[in-house]
């Protein structure tokens, strides 16, 4: 029987708002108990009832800011109990550094040593070289990172996930030194990543191949056992300037530490943002015969602001600026996502030591902060504290609520609203087990765990690897197991924690890497 009392079963900071969920009706009276001891902490009464259309139930919020000493916990009311949970300053570390590790588990086309990576360790996957796609071409596309619960490798995710990486370690510097059980710190392992990303520029025109991978989905064995012929599909507008956006990220985190290496990027980002405005800008789609992940994508206008403005920052070029500037004055926009990419756009231009337009500047902070009070309207009727109603529940849902708090967090750095923060932190709540399905949605955190996530690796050894953000609900029951389990259900709780449900139980890079932003935007406004 699914809890009634629903907490962040990782936990809360000392200092920061408590809230949990009772879910049912009338008036309700709470405890919170210390779980050493069995004593009472604090005593309280349920705050208003909301009618959760979405997840089809009523509940009411229990607050317990007062307490605050370090310790474990677990709420109860009447004969019912919540899961233990801690309450400490560092109760977030722990997630953090096992979602960093994932990339390190992720990796393409080396030996992972049992040292480091326990039960997923395997020796080099995907080395043989790849054939250009209707050419009988090959080139070395070796490395990198597996994009998902496949063996798949594209440049769109990868060039999004090292933005996210980047804007952490813009928020919170110590992620670079952080020590997570791998060989590497932050920054050399997004320098594997990116090592990969540079094989795929054509050398001779500047562009970008999408994707290597196979031309299908392989059984649910370990990455070695891939043996099919290794598929590189055609350059696209998309990956092309994600590439050169990404990259000259990169310039401004590589060049205090490796010069040379900087340089390097540096060049290949101006000849791929060169390449891109001499192609046709249309969205991507699988070559015939190919039918891994496609990430084509139709809207084609945020890709070239989104270079504009992180080739003017990197490089103080005025034609990055004006092509940018150009674009803002007519449309500005927001989003995180692989589709998507305008706030990294905004970032960019609004932090830069260069010269830009005040007016223009003071436009897109008003847009931000603006873009923070519709999230507003929504987390404010919605029991949950989160920024969704019954029809924000798609595929890859929790990503979508994981950047609308990196957006009340971007609007937090700007105004200093004390709200906005609070209900960022709602939303992490959500993720770590305050939310309908009563999961925890990071694999091997919490009570509730996901254990059978679409993941190859995991499904070969038959336990879920930890530190992996789960896609969640998905009301489109894009699956035939969805489809089994979740019709009829409430748009919240279209979710299953089943292997072929790959629609809402899969996992990405770039819905790790959005957790990481957040969790590191939240730790800077703390301090």
């Amino acid at each position: 029987m699914p809890n009634m009392i629903l907490v962040d079963e990782i936990g809360y900071h000392q200092n920061d708002p408590k809230t949990a969920l009772f879910r049912g009706e009338g008036e309700v009276e709470f405890a919170v108990i210390d779980a050493g001891n069995g004593s009472e902490v604090f005593r309280g009464k349920a705050g208003m009832e909301y009618d959760c259309t979405a997840a089809g139930e009523k509940h009411r919020v229990l607050r317990f800011d007062e307490v605050n000493t370090p310790g474990e916990y677990f709420i109860q009311v009447g004969e019912e109990k919540s899961v233990t949970f801690l309450i400490a300053d560092n109760v977030y570390t722990e997630a953090m550094k096992s979602m960093l590790k994932f990339f390190y588990l992720q990796r393409c086309g080396e030996d992972l040593p049992k040292q480091y990576a326990g039960i997923y360790a395997h020796p080099a996957c995907h080395t043989t070289k790849a054939r250009i796609y209707n050419t009988e071409e090959f080139i070395d596309a070796n490395g990198g990172w597996h994009d998902a619960g496949d063996y798949g490798r594209y440049i769109v995710p990868a060039a999004v996930t090292i933005a996210d990486l980047f804007l952490a370690l813009e928020n919170a510097p110590e992620l670079g030194n952080l020590n997570y059980d791998t060989p590497a710190l932050l920054l050399d392992e997004i320098r594997y990543e990116i090592e990969w990303m540079l094989k795929l520029q054509d050398p001779k025109s500047g562009e970008v191949y999408h994707k290597v991978s196979c031309a299908g989905f392989c059984d649910f064995f370990m990455p070695e056992e891939e043996k099919e012929e290794l598929v590189v599909s055609p350059t696209s507008y998309t990956s092309t300037l994600d590439f050169a956006a990404s990259l000259a990220m990169a310039v401004i985190f590589y060049e205090p530490v490796d010069p040379d290496f900087a340089k390097k990027l540096a060049e290949a980002s101006v000849k791929a943002y060169d390449a891109a405005l001499k192609m046709e800008a249309v969205g991507f789609h699988n070559p015939e015969g190919v039918v891994t992940g496609e990430y084509g994508d139709e809207g084609l206008e945020d890709e070239l602001y989104w270079a504009s403005a992180e080739l003017y920052k990197a490089f103080g070029d005025e034609k990055y600026r004006k092509t940018f500037e150009d674009m803002a004055y007519t449309h500005i926009s927001h989003g995180y996502g692989w589709e998507d990419v305008f706030s990294f756009g905004n970032i960019a231009y609004i932090t830069t030591d260069r010269e830009v337009d005040e007016t223009l500047k003071g436009i897109i902070k008003a847009a931000i902060d603006a873009k923070a009070d519709s999230l507003m309207y929504l987390c404010r009727s919605n029991g949950y504290g989160v920024s969704f109603n019954e029809k924000s529940f798609i595929w890859g849902s929790n990503m979508y609520l994981i950047q609308n708090a990196s957006h009340l967090m971007e609007a937090y750095k700007l105004t200093k609203k004390q709200e906005y923060l609070n209900m960022a932190l709602e939303h992490v709540h959500y993720i770590f087990g305050k939310n309908p399905c009563n999961v925890s949605f990071l694999t091997g955190f919490g009570k509730n765990l996901v254990k059978n996530p679409h993941h190859r690796p995991s499904a070969a050894r038959k336990e879920a690897m930890p530190g992996m953000v789960i896609g969640g609900p998905d009301s489109g029951l894009h699956d035939p197991t969805a489809i089994k389990h979740c019709t009829g259900n409430p748009p919240a709780k279209c979710y299953v924690d089943e292997l072929f449900s790959y629609s809402t139980n899969e996992i990405t890079l770039y819905w790790n890497s959005a957790m990481i932003l957040l969790l590191a935007q939240i730790e800077e406004a703390n301090r």
